[in-house]
């Protein structure tokens, strides 16, 4: 398929390439935000994959932590490796909208202190909720 005078990146692939491969591969080489299973956030350069999905990063990496209203980036290295099986969703990230005028950037220190008050909140809230098991509310 010809698109523009030029043939995408999957279609050079086509022979042997999987049908789940070749959207990856269309994403190769675009900044891309990735949701882990644990719920982190990660963005950097997407440079690579394999036939299990694994997904390999470069400069700039960083896992974004977004408390509230507020957020940081915290860098990861050079290179970045995500297993398949961890990947809920990626996405290319729009260079324009990467930074929402509604958030406002935080230190490092600040955020792991606003993470860990809202662990704390969570787990107070779970407990709470347990207390109750006994009365059915649903």
């Amino acid at each position: 398929m010809n698109q523009g005078g030029q043939d995408s990146l999957a279609n050079k692939h086509q022979v042997r390439t999987p049908l789940h491969a070749k959207a990856l591969i269309e994403e190769l080489d675009h900044k891309q935000l990735v949701v882990l299973r644990d719920g982190r956030k990660i963005i950097g350069l997407f440079r690579s994959c394999d036939q299990f999905a694994n997904l390999l990063f470069t400069q700039p990496i960083y896992e974004r932590i977004i408390v509230g209203n507020q957020y940081c980036d915290i860098p990861l290295g050079t290179c970045y490796l995500i297993r398949g099986e961890n990947v809920v969703m990626m996405g290319r990230v729009d260079e324009e909208k990467e930074f929402p005028a509604n958030m406002q950037p935080v230190t490092q220190e600040e955020i792991k202190k606003l993470q860990k008050i809202e662990k704390d909140e969570q787990s107070v809230r779970g407990t709470m909720l347990k207390r109750f098991d006994f009365l059915d509310l649903e």
